[in-house]
């Protein structure tokens, strides 16, 4: 038995989704001009680079998604079941800094930082996936985001959660983890690795991640959308309207990863937090953003008209 806090009961969950599917049609989400015309075929107005998506086109795609996935370990056996309400644990992501453990002071992270990280991670049961928790300051930036890749890949067995630095790197990434799996169809099939997405708030579909949704979508690689409302800075204030901007965002993000290939794997995620106006910091912390956390991770929960669930990962 595990105990389970609930903040949202399920009418205030469907005035929220409600909400978030009139934002994406009007106002509308800025979109980048790599899926304007895959939005424009599918029926949605693109005016000056803002979307107007239409609730029935949105909702029709996110019934799509399928209902959960398996990541694969190196040995090429499902590693873990992502779906429902199951909770799964990895290391995190892009760490710029560490607290060195000699000298007991914060410094840049570092590529040796990371391969003794590694071996941690796989030896926790608790961790069902490595990820490439660092950013490597040791390495040029143009290759950095595959080169950490290929750090974790040479030194563990389990999946990887990672993510491209830019449009142009991220089919060097995939062709790592295809070169590993034995080749894209292989990769399709027994996917060695998630991608997370961010969108830029609020409601902005920037040409980086539209293109990362798009190319992981058609590779059938999963994504997973991190939005990241900043109540009171870039998002709403009040904590409810931060979750509704937080479902606009991923169910934006959604349509357009459904429209690039159907029944493509994605993960409804989200890295909410508040903004502190006393001291202009984001206090990852504070109640307030593990309400947001339990709040955003509900409202995927419900998805009128049909029962269809969208994969969680917290």
């Amino acid at each position: 038995m595990r105990p389970k806090l609930e903040l949202l009961d399920k009418p205030l969950i469907e005035h929220i989704l409600d909400e978030a599917f009139q934002l994406i049609e009007d106002p509308g989400v800025r979109v980048a001009p790599y899926v304007e015309d895959l939005l424009r075929a599918a029926g949605s107005t693109v005016k000056e680079g803002v979307a107007h998506i239409p609730e029935v086109l949105a909702r029709r795609l996110v019934d799509l998604v399928p209902r959960g996935f398996c990541p694969y370990g190196r040995l090429g056996k499902p590693a873990v079941h992502y779906t429902g309400d199951t909770v799964h644990f990895d290391p995190g992501s892009s760490c710029l800094n560490i607290l060195d453990p000699e000298t007991q002071q914060p410094r840049p992270a570092m590529s040796a930082d990371l391969v003794r990280l590694v071996p941690v991670a796989e030896m926790l049961p608790q961790f069902a996936a490595q990820s490439t928790a660092m950013v490597c300051n040791d390495i040029p930036p143009e290759i950095g985001d595959w080169y950490r890749l290929l750090l974790v890949l040479w030194h563990s067995e389990k999946p990887v959660v990672t993510g491209a630095f830019s449009a142009s790197s991220l089919h060097t990434l995939i062709d790592l983890l295809a070169i590993e799996s034995g080749g894209r169809e292989t990769l399709r099939r027994n996917p060695r690795a998630i991608f997370d997405v961010c969108p830029s708030p609020p409601l902005n579909w920037s040409e980086f991640a539209s293109q990362n949704l798009v190319d992981l979508a058609r590779a059938g690689v999963p994504a997973e959308i991190v939005s990241m409302p900043l109540a009171g800075a870039t998002a709403p204030v009040t904590l409810v309207g931060s979750v509704v901007q937080h479902a606009a965002e991923c169910i934006s993000g959604i349509t357009i990863h459904q429209l690039a290939q159907p029944g493509s794997p994605i993960v409804w995620g989200g890295a909410p937090a508040i903004f502190d106006m006393r001291s202009g910091k984001t206090p990852m912390g504070a109640i307030e953003t593990a309400m947001l956390d339990v709040a955003l991770f509900a409202s995927w929960k419900v998805s009128p008209p049909s029962d269809a669930r969208l994969s969680g990962r917290r």
